[in-house]
């Protein structure tokens, strides 16, 4: 009897609520100020509409075609999941039994490894010790709680909702609830932020013992209140902050490297092993939902804004709101015969091999361990010096990646400035 050919899938299902919008916040998500109705009954509906949403993909994926309307173009007996992760927005603002819906129709309809990842963000202030336990019983096996900062004065400059001492709280309540794996999110390059300031949050998140750390350096994002007062500075790294002149400079380029190179240090220095540029992980804890997007494995966007990968075409769902839910508003998808998610989904791009081969290169460097070269060969049935040979003999002589042991991979230097290097594979 010949062996069933599965096809690896991470799904990835936006919940798009907040508490609040972060001054620093470009993420597609809605206070409940910005909903068009009452929440809870926003909420109702957009829960109802991802269940139809995820009746339709899953129709489309076993009829052969992909959710973005193209013939499928690797045949396999089916999809299995590997991962799920549910993102906003802030997720742990659903009640369990929303959660754990989405998750049932998800098993539905696809087969789920048995060590499937699934993993939800979570912010301080949104979850109780109960709750936690009620969504660790969903089948959620892996928390990010999105600290950002230890230190009171910044939180309440980027417009958490949260205490440093709720972010440990939330950390203690979850380990209570059952989650034995834990990832914190912290940021860098704050407005005033010294090295020895990110030093302090860094040991405040390794004194935990997470089994994972993630830190990103912020980025000033246009429409966003930290746009308007620290968008001169973006441009103008000297000028004063465009309104309430008295606030904190941003870090300039060179203290941001000095800080987040202290910062990465003392996290080796803890145990935490630097497996993408922002990310560390102990042991063999990495996230593999993050791993699926960095090697362009195949993945669903699920609900508003969500993006997919599948048979080589990128496509993702509307950012409006009341066209989503619109869409699946009374529709029983699963007796459906004709069921169709086009009319939600937009950007859609089938790739060809020169975007194909930018992207292998551009999310490849990203990791740590770089690009396999023999990868590159199996993949696009070409040596990798007969496409990029000259662009990587001229990366080598500027320090910016090293070529060894069959890897190609970003140097501390091209680590720094990664966004030039990548843009180098561009065609």
């Amino acid at each position: 009897m010949p062996v069933k050919r599965m096809r690896p899938l991470a799904v990835y299902v936006h919940i798009p609520f907040c508490v609040k919008k972060c001054a620093y916040c470009d993420f597609l998500s809605f206070p409940p100020e910005a909903l068009p109705a009452g929440s809870e009954e926003t909420k109702r509906r957009y829960f109802s509409a991802l269940l139809a949403e995820t009746d339709h993909a899953a129709q489309e994926l076993r009829s052969g075609r992909t959710a973005a309307g193209t013939e499928s173009c690797q045949p396999a007996d089916g999809f299995e999941i590997r991962s799920i992760y549910f993102g906003g927005g802030t997720p742990s603002l659903a009640d369990a039994e929303e959660i754990a819906g989405v998750i049932a129709r998800l098993r539905r309809h696809f087969p789920v490894a048995p060590d499937a990842e699934i993993s939800m963000e979570c912010n301080p202030g949104t979850v109780s010790v109960d709750k936690l336990r009620a969504l660790r019983e969903t089948g959620i096996n892996r928390l990010s709680i999105g600290v950002q900062s230890f230190d009171d004065t910044e939180l309440t400059l980027l417009g958490r909702i949260h205490t440093a001492a709720g972010a440990e709280r939330c950390f203690r309540d979850a380990r209570a609830a059952g989650f034995d794996n834990v990832n914190l999110d912290l940021m860098a390059a704050l407005p005033g932020q010294t090295a020895e300031a990110l030093l302090c949050n860094v040991e405040r998140a390794v004194s935990l013992s997470p089994e994972h750390i993630s830190l990103y350096s912020l980025i000033i994002e246009p429409g966003t209140p930290f746009f308007s007062r620290y968008g001169e500075e973006v441009s103008d790294p000297h000028a004063a902050p465009r309104s309430e002149r008295t606030q904190p400079h941003l870090p300039d380029e060179d203290a941001e490297r000095e800080m987040v190179h202290a910062a990465w240090s003392r996290l080796e220095e803890a145990g935490y092993h630097r497996y993408e540029i922002s990310n560390f992980a102990r042991g063999n804890l990495r996230c593999r939902q993050n791993l699926v997007y960095w090697e362009r494995g195949e993945y669903l966007g699920l609900g508003l804004g969500a993006a997919s990968l599948l048979d080589e075409t990128r496509f993702s769902n509307t950012r409006d709101l009341k066209l989503y839910l619109d869409a699946f508003a009374d529709r029983a998808a699963a007796s459906d015969a004709n069921a169709d998610t086009g009319m939600i989904r937009e950007n859609i791009e089938r790739l060809d091999e020169p975007a194909r081969m930018e992207e292998f290169m551009f999310l490849g460097l990203r990791l740590t361990e770089g690009v396999q070269e023999q990868r590159f060969a199996d993949t696009f049935h070409r040596e990798i010096d007969s496409v990029y040979g000259e662009t990587l003999r001229k990366l080598v002589r500027e320090g910016l990646i090293s070529r060894r042991d069959g890897r190609i991979f970003l140097t501390p230097y091209g680590t720094d400035i990664a966004n030039y290097v990548m843009a180098a594979f561009l065609f």
